[in-house]
């Protein structure tokens, strides 16, 4: 399928390519890098800020294959810098309504969130009961499944609005109980780190604010009184920015929230504050020794997946419902999957950072929602899409949701085709993939054709989008390691990340990578149409273990770091939005002694013997229950789409969460969360 002239390897168009029996130019092979703490990651750091960073660093790239991709391989297509939002096929109507009426001007945020509620609540109105988690007496859980388990539900933008239209509570009360819950989270051991910045006067103002609006029943928005967070990576009023970083606050000021940050407040919604995050966003774990790190409220010794692990953390412990995250390479899937919530990384530019996120990784990352459920999930993209875009690029079609479900039992997504990559789909954990290939089983049931394809030179993507986010976080952050004072700030991983790989890729490697970008960009379109969706684990495994040494100094391991992006890249290369949804929960899939460089669905192979459970048979809050090897952990599902056509994402989301709860197969509750709602505060 390509010519050898030496070394070099030419490629065919990719037009060319077959779409079966491809011959692959390099396999996909797990990255391989030392896992490095305490005197050792001391020592190496020196290695790679002095004369011998070079050959260090060449070597390890090489063992990874990046200078035969990026040196030694000829791709005749021309470069594209940027995701090709152009020419994909309109998004079938089936299962959405047009949010807005489809064109001119948008309507206020507040108008907007009233009518999105509308679009998914159906005739029966927002807010109406619909689940035993809706009764006024409901401490998040319920009873019900096929074993008769308790059910965990967490309580959603709905069951606020029933609890402030009804008098229940109000946005004060929710607020007191939110502080509490911070409070006493951070008081716990270990401390969860869920907030970089957190001010509890400011939050009893707004919600003082919001309870006298209910109380003169003008109210703003169905989202009138929500707790919300974000990131700390993307500007929110009145706080700084930070970027997980000791320095980022003193570089830039902000000026303005992200549009839709302001959208949501403009709705009512509460700011509580500001996440944890890895630092710069430059890791997929969480770990931060700078601001600290986020632990898993699934298992607390267990990390929450990054970069947006704050955000992720507290939904899963009930503190929000809804919360921002942003996505260069997963970072709102990954931890999405790890905790067990709902994250979509929406298409390059559908939700607008003009001026109000830290240039960072700019042709890769997107701003978008995170919420414990889709409905959620679905509200808070129907505010931020859509605004604060930049000019000069191409105008975003119409928002689109999915309109409410028919009853159980239909076939809501017939007609509708999934592409599955078997190959791909099976190197997860056995147990990570048995999951997935459940919730696709329920996905078969509700009507949609599951049909196999291939996806060609996924070694080439993961090389190319390796150079390119490494290459432009190194840009963006060249003065602060140029400037000592300011390099010593940061943590040690940051800096090996940003010297070693940031560092070790060429002009002709960016170059390089942009042309893969464009070989990649075809391929999918030729996969998409013969499919709806594509479907693979979110991750190949469950949330990796907190080394306690790494928490005290720092840790460098990229063999992790690239093993949780194993399924994620190409919708950040080229701009798809993608989507994970959690489907149960497994034993951890990481045996004793992990993080000794051995990559994490490697791992999850060699503890095959503990095959976990997609929900059904799960203990609720399993994380760490007497008499079981390994703590239950989240397992999320992920599904890609062509460019715009989050609605359909979200429809096809919705129709997998009911046929999970319809199947008893909900999330147990975690085994640290808050009762943020009802009167009877708890941790669990």
């Amino acid at each position: 399928m390509f010519a050898r002239g030496g070394r070099v390897k030419t490629l065919p168009p990719a037009t060319d390519v077959p779409l079966e029996g491809y011959v692959e130019p390099f396999e996909l092979d797990w990255l391989q890098a030392p896992v490095l703490t305490g005197v050792p990651l001391k020592m190496f750091l020196a290695l790679a800020e002095g004369p011998m960073a070079g050959p260090l660093r060449r070597q390890l790239m090489r063992q990874n294959k990046l200078p035969q991709i990026l040196e030694e391989v000829f791709i005749p297509e021309g470069p594209t810098y940027q995701p090709n939002l152009e020419g994909w096929a309109p998004e079938p109507p089936s299962g959405l309504a047009v949010l807005g009426g489809g064109q001119g001007k948008a309507p206020a945020a507040a108008q907007l969130a009233a009518e999105a509620a509308a679009v998914l609540a159906g005739p029966a109105g927002f807010g109406s009961p619909t689940d035993a988690a809706s009764e006024p007496d409901g401490a998040g859980s319920a009873s019900g499944g096929a074993a008769g388990r308790q059910v965990h539900q967490r309580h959603t933008v709905a069951d606020f609005y029933r609890a402030y239209s009804s008098g229940r509570t109000t946005p004060s009360e929710v607020a007191e109980r939110v502080i509490k819950a911070v409070v006493d989270s951070e008081a716990q051991d270990p401390p969860m780190r869920f907030f970089v910045a957190f001010e509890p006067e400011r939050l009893r103002q707004q919600a003082a604010a919001s309870t006298q609006r209910w109380a003169e029943g003008r109210p703003l928005s169905p989202l009138d009184g929500v707790p919300f967070a974000v990131k700390d990576c993307v500007d929110a009023l009145p706080y700084p920015t930070t970027s997980g970083t000791a320095f980022m606050a003193d570089w830039r000021t902000p000026t303005r929230s992200l549009a839709g940050v302001q959208a949501l407040q403009d709705a009512g919604a509460l700011l509580v504050g500001k996440t944890t995050l890895h630092e710069i966003g430059l890791g997929t774990t969480g770990l931060n020794t700078v601001t600290g790190t986020a632990r898993n409220p699934h298992s607390p010794a267990h990390h929450t997946g990054g970069s947006s692990s704050g955000s992720a953390a507290l939904l899963a412990a009930g503190i929000c419902p809804i919360a921002v995250g942003t996505d260069g390479g997963g970072s709102i899937r990954i931890p999405a999957a790890a905790c067990g919530v709902v994250g979509l990384k929406p298409t390059h530019d559908r939700v607008g950072t003009e001026n109000a996120v830290p240039p960072i990784d700019q042709t890769v990352a997107v701003t978008g929602p995170m919420a414990g459920t889709v409905q959620d999930c679905a509200l808070m993209y129907s505010l931020m899409a859509n605004i604060g875009l930049s000019v000069g690029r191409p105008t975003p079609p119409p928002v689109t949701l999915p309109a409410p479900l028919p009853p159980v039992g239909s076939q809501p997504l017939a007609g509708k085709r999934a592409g599955v990559y078997w190959k791909w789909f099976d190197s997860a954990a056995p147990a990570v993939a048995a999951s997935c290939r459940a919730a696709i089983t329920l996905l078969e049931g509700a009507g949609l054709e599951v049909v196999p394809l291939e996806l060609p030179e996924l070694a080439l993507l993961r090389a190319a989008h390796t150079c390119t986010i490494s290459s432009e976080m190194k840009n963006n952050m060249d003065a602060a390691l140029q400037d000592p004072p300011t390099r010593c700030k940061m943590n040690a991983e940051s800096r090996i990340s940003l010297i070693m790989a940031g560092g070790g890729f060429t002009a002709a490697h960016y170059v390089q990578a942009q042309k893969i970008r464009t070989r990649v960009e075809a391929h999918f379109r030729r996969a998409f149409e013969r499919c709806d969706f594509i479907l693979t684990p979110t991750l190949p495994c469950t949330a990796p273990p907190i080394n306690p040494a790494a928490l005290r100094g720092g840790a460098s391991d990229l063999t992790t770091t690239a093993a949780l992006m194993h399924y994620v890249l190409a919708p950040n290369f080229i701009g798809l939005p993608a989507l994970s949804v959690p489907v149960g929960v497994v034993p951890s899939t990481h045996a004793k002694g992990a993080g000794s460089g051995k990559p994490a669905a490697a791992a999850g192979a060699a503890a095959e013997g503990e095959a976990g459970s997609s929900g059904a048979d799960a203990q609720a809050g399993g994380a760490g229950k007497p008499g079981r090897s390994a703590p239950l952990l989240p397992v999320g599902l992920q599904l890609m789409a062509p460019c715009w056509h989050e609605g359909a994402l979200l429809h096809a989301a919705a129709v997998l969460e009911a046929a999970l709860a319809a199947a008893g197969k909900t999330m147990p509750k975690p085994a640290v969360w808050y009762e943020v709602l009802n009167g009877d505060q708890a941790a669990q």
